[in-house]
């Protein structure tokens, strides 16, 4: 994984228990099993970044 970002997910008790017993009866680690997901998602629907003609990090370079 190129530069990983860290973000944090606020889930209710009830739901991040359930989560959690998921992981450790699949054998599921929780960081990379969330990444897969989103990823699934974000296919699913069809999304993909629109990325600006300038990037904004190579300004001024």
């Amino acid at each position: 994984m190129s530069d990983p970002r860290r973000i944090q997910v606020l889930m209710p008790q009830e739901e991040a228990d359930r989560f959690e017993a998921y992981c450790r009866e699949k054998g599921f680690k929780k960081s990379p099993l969330i990444v897969r997901l989103v990823r699934e998602h974000m296919d699913q629907v069809g999304y993909q970044v629109q990325r600006g003609l300038f990037d904004t990090d190579d300004q001024g370079r």
